[in-house]
């Protein structure tokens, strides 16, 4: 681990290092302390590191700060890959968590100038390994009511932003705060004619191997079907993401990171969800639905996704927040909206090149998200050159 001394007000010392066992500890006792969601622990980070990190050729990079007593203020689990002339810095997990930031000591005030006195020594540390540009991307603006340090850089907004809400113990209570009569009564109604279509409806997490294997077989099979129904490339067939989500799900010695629910008809899956609790917050990750019409119509993805706030509540969780996307099924319990920032710091020529281009089209993003008649436009014309390349391949075959 390299290390340097610097006379900051927040921080004395800053180090580097690519080896994760390194900064092992001072991940441990930040991870304790800081206000972060589950895809900054441990726990979600380094299956990630091991399956797709390892499969992208991701090389790790920690960035730490500690004060003059020794004590870690702040870490940046980063990760630095190449993608075409370029060498990026970013945030370990990529698109497999849905919002990033530092780990840091909430106690300890932070000032731009620490901030960038802090990217600016891990630079000269790192030298000519150093990324041509940090591109730390998707950082709520606070966490727990804390703010980002990293929101007193030059950022834009995110084009995402995600709903979340504010629990309460009693979970009849909160569903009666959030929901019409006419609307529970019409999900008692999806959950009766689902029963009478296919069997009574259960539903089962991953708390056995047979459960957990169950449930990500269909899991993968309906979000494979479901990126093709809408023209995405389906990473999810990837083994290496299959691998990270096994790893995430799958009992072992201790209990799985990530809660994995089923909602089940019949015994037969009709939709998947996972989240995972941190420090009172639960973070919903990803989900699928059964794509067949004669399913789809009775809603089993909401029907779950109801049932999962039922339980979280039940277990007193105080803070639920459902990724990124304002659907009408998150809307109708979230009540309060994460916005989210993008930092690009270049440290090269060919990283100001990088910043420029790649921050001008996330702003074209956000505002065609912002369009929803736009939106569905585009994505319409996706999923039908996607049906093309199919035929296409097809065909050759």
């Amino acid at each position: 681990m390299k290390s340097q001394a610097v006379h900051g007000r927040s921080f004395a010392v800053v180090e580097v290092t690519r080896d994760p066992a390194a900064a092992f500890a001072i991940w441990e006792e930040l991870e304790a302390l800081a206000p972060i969601s589950i895809y900054q622990t441990r726990a979600f980070l380094i299956p990630w590191l091991e399956t797709l990190g390892a499969a992208r050729k991701i090389a790790p990079l920690f960035i730490a700060a500690k004060d003059h007593d020794g004590r870690p203020v702040m870490l940046l689990c980063l990760g630095v890959r190449t993608t075409g002339p370029f060498r990026i810095g970013s945030f370990l997990g990529e698109n497999a968590s849905n919002f990033d930031m530092p780990l840091w000591r909430p106690d300890v005030v932070w000032t731009r100038r620490d901030v960038e006195t802090l990217l600016q020594q891990a630079i000269s540390l790192l030298g000519a390994e150093a990324p041509d540009v940090f591109a730390l991307r998707e950082q709520p603006l606070e966490w727990k009511g804390v703010r980002n340090p990293f929101a007193l850089l030059p950022h834009q907004r995110s084009p995402n932003v995600v709903p979340a809400a504010k629990l309460e113990a009693d979970s009849k209570k909160y569903f009666a705060s959030k929901l019409s009569a006419n609307a529970r009564k019409k999900l008692r109604q999806h959950e009766m004619w689902l029963t009478d279509l296919r069997g009574p409806v259960e539903v089962i997490r991953n708390d056995t191997i047979a459960h957990a294997d169950s449930i990500l077989v269909a899991f993968f099979s309906q979000r494979i079907a479901r990126f093709r129904e809408q023209g995405i490339e389906a990473d999810f067939s990837d083994p290496a993401m299959q691998a990270f989500w096994t790893r995430l799900v799958r009992p072992s010695a201790a209990p799985a990171a990530v809660e994995f629910y089923a909602l089940t008809a019949g015994g037969h899956i009709v939709a998947t969800i996972a989240g995972a609790a941190h420090a009172g917050c639960f973070s919903a990750i990803v989900n699928s639905i059964d794509m067949s019409p004669e399913i789809a119509r009775f809603s089993p993805g909401t029907l779950l996704f109801s049932k999962l706030i039922a339980l979280q509540c039940d277990k007193a969780v105080e803070h639920f927040d459902c990724g990124p996307g304002e659907a009408h099924y998150k809307m109708r319990y979230c009540d309060q909206m994460i916005d989210l920032f993008d930092v690009f710091v270049p440290v090269r020529v060919q990283g100001r090149v990088f910043a420029g281009l790649r921050a001008s089209g996330l702003q074209l993003k956000r505002a065609i998200k912002q369009n929803p008649r736009l939106f569905q436009t585009i994505r319409g014309f996706k999923r039908r050159l996607y049906t093309q390349r199919l035929g296409a391949g097809t065909m050759e075959n």
